[in-house]
Formats: structure tokens, C-alpha cells, sequence
């Protein structure tokens, strides 16, 4: 999987080009339905699937007192996404400036810079530029003017609860790791290195909700420093 940096590099990427969008935290089953649509429409079409995601998170940057825990190093990130087969994968570094950016500013950057911009796939809910101003509405209209199609996956439910991050977190929280994997399709997983340099063993069956909430608080602090982890999965 080609890995990307700035939004000027899809232009490394061959064409047509087929965009899935979104921060994408932790890549649950709802996310792979964003990811699997675009991924299955540039196989149609001899196309490449490229992801577009954003690093720190967003609320971390702009409201970093609300910020959520995250569920993923990038490097999990990248292994997840490109276990889905995904062509090429562009992290947006999410700065104050880049938060500035208008709606219609970036989807002309994108149709700028991608050779042949066919798709773009998000989920229903997906709201995007400065001050989140831009909505299924404006995207749709935006893809009229630059010949995109638009996609919106409709909200996963599972027990007739919408599948999200915030979910996750919570069952982690609460020490129900099984429903976890359920949302996510896999057994939950996250990157570790003791502070000896040891790789940390599989998890006990008990205290998992408090090592997983220790475990978060220091990978979210080497994850800053871009420390190396391995895997610990629950």
C-alpha cells in the first residue's frame, strides 16, 4: 500500500481514483463499510482505492479538553487499512491552519491533485471543512460541479445502535472486550512497548478495562513522541 503524506501526493497515484474519507478511529465495521465501498468500486473500474484520514485526531486539535481516547496507533491504522485492500493511504496532518480550510477548498484541492477523481465514499453523518460547515448536501453539490460521484454509506447497526468509536471506547471501559470486537470486527488490538522494551504478553482475562485504560494514557503520549510499539491484543 502506497503511503502518503500531503494532500499534493495523490498525484503519485494512478487513476481513477476512488476516495473514502473519514478519520476513521479505530476502523470498525462501520468504517470498512465507507472503506469496502470505494475499495469495491475501483476494482469495477481498474481504479485504485485510496484513503484519506487525518492525524491527531481533530477534537484533539481544536478541543483537546474533549479530546477521546484514541483506539489506534498509526501504524495500526495503516496495517487495518491495508488489510481491506486499499490501494494508497493519505494522512492529512490535522493542524489549526488546515482546520481553516473551507469545505469547497478541499474537495477542489482533492479533484486538483487526484488523477481523475471518480468517487468519493464517507458515511451519511460526515461533516467536513472550517467550522464543519460542509454536509452530504454541499458535498453532493461539489461533486455535480467536478463531475464526482458522492457516496454516503448509511450509519452500521448493531442491536439497532449505531456502530461508532465512542461505543468502543465505552465497552473497553467497561471491560466488555467481546462486544468490542464485535464493533470492530476483530479482536481489539493496540500497539505496546514496556517501558523495558520487552513486547507486552496477551492480556488476563481480568483487570482488562483498567490496563486498557493505562495502556491508552501511555500510548497516547509515545504516539505523540512517535515512539515504536508492538502488539498487545485483548
Amino acid at each position: 500500500m502506497q503511503l502518503l503524506s500531503k494532500i499534493e501526493d495523490l498525484t503519485l497515484v494512478p487513476g481513477p481514483v476512488y476516495l473514502a474519507i473519514g478519520v476513521f478511529d479505530g476502523i470498525h465495521i462501520g468504517h470498512q463499510a465507507v472503506i469496502g465501498g470505494a475499495v469495491r468500486s475501483a476494482s469495477q473500474s481498474a481504479g485504485r482505492a485510496v484513503v484519506i484520514t487525518f492525524d491527531p485526531h481533530p477534537v484533539r486539535v481544536l478541543r483537546p479538553e474533549r479530546a477521546p481516547r484514541i483506539l489506534m496507533t498509526p501504524a495500526n491504522k495503516r496495517r487495518a487499512v491495508e488489510e481491506l485492500g486499499v490501494d494508497a493511504m493519505l494522512t492529512v496532518s490535522f493542524t489549526r491552519e488546515f482546520s481553516k480550510t473551507s469545505a469547497e477548498g478541499f474537495v477542489e484541492q482533492l479533484f486538483k491533485s487526484a488523477n481523475g477523481l471518480r468517487e468519493i465514499w464517507v458515511g451519511e453523518g460526515w461533516r467536513f471543512g472550517a467550522n464543519r460547515a460542509g454536509g452530504m448536501g454541499l458535498l453532493e453539490s461539489i461533486g455535480q460541479r467536478f463531475g464526482i460521484k458522492v457516496n454516503a454509506v448509511p450509519a452500521v447497526l448493531v442491536n439497532d445502535q449505531v456502530v461508532s468509536s465512542s461505543w468502543i471506547r465505552a465497552a473497553m471501559e467497561e471491560d466488555r472486550v467481546d462486544q468490542a470486537a464485535l464493533l470492530l470486527g476483530r479482536p481489539f488490538a493496540l500497539e505496546y512497548l514496556r517501558p523495558t522494551g520487552k513486547v507486552a504478553g496477551p492480556c488476563e482475562q481480568t483487570g482488562r478495562a483498567l490496563l486498557w485504560a493505562k495502556l491508552m494514557l501511555d500510548m497516547e503520549r509515545r504516539v505523540e513522541d512517535r515512539d515504536s510499539f508492538s502488539d498487545l491484543v485483548f
